[in-house]
Formats: structure tokens, C-alpha cells, sequence
């Protein structure tokens, strides 16, 4: 099982992640090897079977590196907070590694659920925190009520770029679709103040700074 408790990365680690994002998005999930992300890492088998069990295990390392801090997100509004929430998802799920990865990904490990654990672990649960943060901030703020299912809001704003980034044929992520999921995620949470902010020109298209 990968060791998620390892205290830091170590070059190596470094070179393989990368290596096997770079193989992801230049060939598709389904069609990169081990025995490639070695080649193209600079290592070994035993060096990378001494990190991970196989290749589905190195995606969300990959995935961490590749996302948006959402932690630090407080404009004192939670309208604001949560379009900016969406803004950096967007950025996230337009990226290449997620567009021809991700769904490979989850094709191999939907047999195995356990093989899924590292993807909870690195990947949405910081999305839940960083949206606790943001809820609780609304709810001392008086804004709203703290929801009793946090995880039911991430899913709301999450479930749907994440629809669009890998099944075929849907349209793209674009402007309408990120404030829809913002609407989506206040009614769940029974806000009842101005929405105003999310009509607003490059209210949640504005480029990462």
C-alpha cells in the first residue's frame, strides 16, 4: 500500500510523479506503463515498486501537485469565497493531466474501491476542509446556518466540473456552469443575502494570479 505517512518526497518520488504526469497527458492514462515512467523518470522498477503498488497509486500525488491551494480563500463574503473556490477548481479540472487521466484512472480502480483510498485522501479531502473553513467563516459571519453535511456542499460545487473535465461529448467548464454550481451550493446552504457578485463581469473567470 502506498505510504502517505512518508515526512516528505524525495527526488526520486519528485521524478516519477512527474515523469508519469508527463506520460498521462502526452499518451492517456489507459496506454502509459511502468516500465515508461521509470525510463522517463531516470530510475528503476524496484525504486518505484518501493514507493508504490502500481501506476493508479501514483495519480494522486500527481493530482496533489498539480492543485490549487483552496485554503487560503477568505474575501469576508461567502459568495465571493465560494466563486473563487470554483475559479480555482475550474483551473484544476481544465488541466490536460486531469482531462486525459482521470478517467482512465477511475476505469482501473472502480473494481477495487481501496485502491481509490489515496485519491479520498489527497484529493477531496482537502476540498472538504477548505469548504468547512469557508462555510464556518459564513456562519460567524452570520450569513447562514453551518450546514449539517459539509461534504453534500463540496460534492454539489465539485461532481459537476468534474462531469465535464472527463466524460466525452459534454460541453466544456465555462462561466455559466461555475456560477450555476455557486447558486447550487447556496441554496443547499439556505443563504439568503445578495447574489449579486456572481453577475458581476470576471466574477469567476479571472485568470490565477
Amino acid at each position: 500500500m502506498t505510504n502517505l505517512g512518508r515526512p516528505r518526497r524525495t527526488e526520486t518520488d519528485d521524478r516519477i510523479i512527474q515523469a508519469a504526469s508527463e506520460l498521462v497527458v502526452e499518451h492517456g492514462y489507459s496506454q502509459v506503463t511502468v516500465d515508461q515512467v521509470v525510463e522517463r523518470a531516470g530510475t528503476n522498477k524496484p525504486a518505484f515498486y518501493r514507493r508504490f503498488r502500481r501506476l493508479a497509486d501514483v495519480v494522486p500525488h500527481a493530482l496533489q501537485a498539480l492543485d490549487h491551494d483552496l485554503d487560503d480563500i477568505d474575501t469576508e463574503s461567502l459568495v465571493k469565497d465560494l466563486a473563487e473556490f470554483q475559479r480555482r477548481q475550474r483551473l484544476l479540472f481544465s488541466a490536460p493531466l486531469i482531462t486525459r487521466g482521470l478517467p482512465g484512472w477511475l476505469a482501473e480502480v472502480s473494481s477495487t474501491p481501496d485502491h481509490a483510498m489515496p485519491f479520498i485522501e489527497q484529493f477531496q479531502a482537502p476540498r472538504r476542509e477548505a469548504l468547512q473553513s469557508i462555510l464556518q467563516r459564513a456562519t460567524n459571519r452570520g450569513e447562514i446556518k453551518l450546514p449539517r453535511d459539509v461534504d453534500w456542499v463540496t460534492d454539489l460545487l465539485t461532481a459537476p466540473l468534474m462531469m465535464r473535465a472527463i466524460i466525452p461529448g459534454l460541453p466544456g467548464i465555462d462561466d455559466r456552469l461555475i456560477r450555476q454550481s455557486v447558486h447550487a451550493a447556496l441554496d443547499a446552504v439556505q443563504y439568503r443575502g445578495d447574489r449579486h457578485a456572481l453577475s458581476l463581469p470576471n466574477s469567476v473567470d479571472r485568470k490565477s494570479p
